[in-house]
C-alpha cells in the first residue's frame, strides 16, 4: 500500500521560498470518482479514461523546466498510482473541506499558482503570464467559459476571495471578484474546462489539429 503524503505546511516548504510555486490540483484517476458530470454524458469508463487523457496532458505541460514555477500536485485521493507521479513531482494530500478550503489552504502553506487539471488549453506560458502579471496584481484569475476559473494566483495569501462562493456554479468568478474588492486583479485570456458531453466533444473534435501542433493550445478560437 502507498504510504499517505504529507499535507503542505509552511515548514513543510520553507526551503523552497524562493521559488515560484505552482500547484496543480488533482483526484487520483479512481474509476467513478472523477469526472462525474462527464460520465452521466459518456459513460463512466469513458470520463476515466478523458480524466487520465486530461491529467496526463497537464503534467506534461506543467512538468518541472516548462515555465517560470516549479510545479507539485495536491490529490484530493490516495492510491498506488500516485506514487508514480513522485517521480517528477512534489506531491502534497489535500486536506479535508470543500474547494475554497483546500485551495486556501495551499496559500497558506506557500503556495502562489493553482490550476486545475481538466483544461485542454492550459500551457506553462499561460502559467508564466500569472507569474509576470503578479509583478503588479494582488490577485491574477485565468477565467473559464462555464463563470469559474482554471487558475488563481497570488502575490501573499488574500483567502477571503475563497469565504462565501457559491462553488460549481456560474457565480464563481463573479463572487470572487466581488470578494477581492480592495485588490489589484488581472484577469488573463478565458479558457475553457472538460465538464461535459459537449466540452468532450469540442476537446475531441480539436486533438487531431492540436496533435499536429506538438503541444499547442487546444482549441482556443
Amino acid at each position: 500500500m502507498p504510504r499517505r503524503w504529507r499535507v503542505a505546511t509552511t515548514a513543510t516548504v520553507e526551503t523552497a521560498s524562493h521559488v515560484t510555486r505552482l500547484a496543480i490540483f488533482a483526484r487520483a484517476p479512481i474509476r467513478g470518482r472523477v469526472k462525474t458530470r462527464l460520465a452521466k454524458d459518456i459513460g463512466t469508463d469513458a470520463a476515466l479514461l478523458a480524466y487520465r487523457e486530461l491529467l496526463a496532458l497537464t503534467l506534461s505541460r506543467l512538468a518541472p523546466g516548462r515555465g517560470a514555477f516549479s510545479p507539485e500536485i495536491w490529490v484530493e485521493d490516495d492510491s498506488p498510482e500516485v506514487v508514480t507521479w513522485r517521480r517528477s513531482f512534489a506531491v502534497f494530500m489535500q486536506p479535508p473541506g470543500d474547494i475554497g478550503e483546500r485551495m486556501a489552504a495551499a496559500f497558506e502553506a506557500g503556495v502562489d499558482v493553482l490550476v486545475g487539471c481538466d483544461i485542454p488549453c492550459l500551457t506553462a506560458a499561460y502559467v508564466d503570464e500569472a507569474v509576470a502579471a503578479l509583478a503588479d496584481a494582488d490577485l491574477v484569475l485565468g477565467p473559464t467559459e462555464d463563470g469559474g476559473y482554471c487558475l488563481v494566483a497570488m502575490r501573499e495569501p488574500h483567502l477571503g476571495i475563497f469565504q462565501n462562493v457559491p462553488w460549481s456554479t456560474g457565480d464563481v468568478l463573479t463572487a470572487t471578484l466581488e470578494a477581492a474588492s480592495g485588490l489589484s486583479v488581472k484577469t488573463l485570456d478565458r479558457l475553457w474546462d472538460v465538464d461535459d458531453g459537449d466540452d468532450f466533444r469540442r476537446w475531441q473534435s480539436s486533438r487531431e489539429t492540436a496533435e499536429a501542433a506538438k503541444g499547442s493550445c487546444l482549441a482556443c478560437d
